[in-house]
């Protein structure tokens, strides 16, 4: 047996020779990799020595470099497809808004099976190959365009394969660094995946913008194929990455099986279930305030380009920040309150936009809403996925995140409709404050429940 394998039998002589490629003692998990090492561990416990310093630091690195590369593509996509469809293709507002709900629409149909199928497939198998299948669609588009075949039809499929694509790999790449962080690491973890993906969204849409201007969405569009080329490359340095043997040895339960198995951990568990209230009502809140805040600021405020750049470069630079302290805020204060005053926070700063107007001491203000708005929603997001996976058992870790993320998202579309629909019965400002009441829900609910009553985490480490 190659020592190369990421999960192979080493042939351990304190241990009976595998049958059907499987170890005589199934408890045991054996572990190898290049150079040869051979660690053993129960199924099923954690693994102490999983962790930055077990897999070494390049690991980690090629990890957070993979996921930035892949959100940077995914950044530059979100603007050089639609200016490709109105540019090259002539289409009006309402195919740009369809081929906007064909790029969503995937995540909410597969993130459920995407909770099963990371646990039953090496993780790095699982980065490389939605990357090099992504980087196949994404290319497809501009060699369809210099053919001239291009059509709308194409950009649909385009949308919802790269979607779904999308979708499976952020899955996996969250499940990836939760499993390499080291005991007592994993907030820290977490809260430098955040801070990797704030800054490669941030930097990838600034790249898309300019791309499209300097050379044309077409060529724009095949830069992405080369991140997700560049992302795939780094998912194969990741060969040696840890897939529990525990999670998909044995005989395979129907899929449906291992996702109500997930469902019904989030709706007893009584962290998880208001955790996801309160995320799910955050998504309610914003969607109403952000349907309307681009038009908002650019009719009542007068913001224009530049002082709407202003305000999303501030809000970037917030969500930065607030990812990188929610540790320390997190070992100070605790994972329970912290979330609290962060909701809070959130909600509050949402006001300046619904009473601002022209003007450059208003913009000042709105640059400084936005900074903190976004530290708060990152701190809350990183310290509530540090709560949830370490109060999850390990198996079902992937199966509780996509169930959350379902959940939550699901909300968002029908949020936006209520959005409009509201926005032409009454005013824009009062759709925007209804948000802001929304908004200041979730810390409430959170208050009331046992997640206000956490203490500091980390401490016995994770999986």
């Amino acid at each position: 047996m190659s020592p190369h394998l990421p999960l192979a039998w080493a042939g351990h002589p304190a241990l009976p020779e595998p049958v059907d490629g499987a170890p005589a003692c199934p408890d045991i998990i054996c572990l190898t990799w290049s150079p040869p090492v051979t660690v053993l561990f129960k199924a099923g416990e954690p693994s102490r020595s999983a962790g930055p310093a077990h897999w070494g630091p390049s690991a980690v690195v090629f990890l957070r470099a993979g996921a930035g590369i892949d959100q940077a593509g995914y950044s530059v996509r979100r603007v050089a497809v639609p200016a490709l469809a109105v540019l090259l293709l002539g289409a009006g507002p309402g195919q740009v808004s369809h081929l906007a709900f064909a790029a969503s629409i995937p995540a909410l149909v597969v993130a459920l099976p995407v909770g099963v199928l990371i646990n039953r497939y090496p993780l790095p198998t699982v980065l490389f190959s939605t990357n090099v299948v992504a980087a196949v669609f994404a290319a497809g588009i501009p060699v369809a365009a210099t053919l001239d075949e291009l059509t709308m039809t194409h950009l649909y499929v385009a949308a919802l394969a790269l979607g779904a694509l999308s979708a499976l790999y952020s899955a996996a790449a969250m499940s990836a660094n939760r499993r390499m962080a080291g005991p007592g690491r994993l907030h820290r973890a977490n809260s430098l995946y955040t801070a990797t993906i704030t800054t490669a969204g941030f930097s990838g849409t600034a790249l898309g913008t300019v791309l499209v201007s300097a050379v044309g969405p077409v060529r724009a569009l095949a830069a992405d194929a080369v991140s997700r080329l560049v992302s795939a490359f780094c998912a194969v340095r990741l060969r040696g990455l840890l897939t529990k043997a525990g999670e998909r040895a044995g005989r395979r339960r129907p899929a449906l099986t291992e996702i109500s198995e997930g469902l019904s951990h989030w709706a007893r568990d009584p962290l998880m279930r208001p955790l996801c209230v309160a995320l799910a009502l955050t998504r309610v809140g914003a969607s109403l305030t952000a349907t309307l805040l681009a038009s908002h600021l650019f009719t009542t405020v007068r913001t224009g380009t530049t002082g709407l750049g202003v305000i999303m470069a501030a809000s970037s630079l917030g969500g930065l920040a607030g990812a990188l302290a929610a540790p320390r805020l997190a070992e100070r204060y605790g994972t329970g309150p912290v979330p609290i005053a962060a909701f809070t926070l959130h909600g509050l700063l949402q006001i300046p936009p619904v009473l601002a107007a022209p003007g450059p001491l208003w913009l000042i203000v709105l640059a400084l809403a936005g900074f903190g708005q976004f530290a708060a929603a990152t701190c809350t997001g990183t310290t509530q996925r540090t709560v949830q996976q370490e109060h999850t058992p390990p198996h079902l870790c992937a199966r509780v995140q996509q169930t959350t993320l379902r959940l939550c998202n699901g909300t968002a579309p029908l949020a936006a409709l209520a959005a409009g629909g509201l926005a032409a019965l009454v005013s824009v400002q009062t759709v925007m404050t209804l948000g802001v009441l929304i908004l200041l829900l979730p810390a409430w609910a959170l208050w009331r429940s046992p997640v206000g009553r956490l203490g500091t985490t980390d401490s016995e480490g994770t999986a």
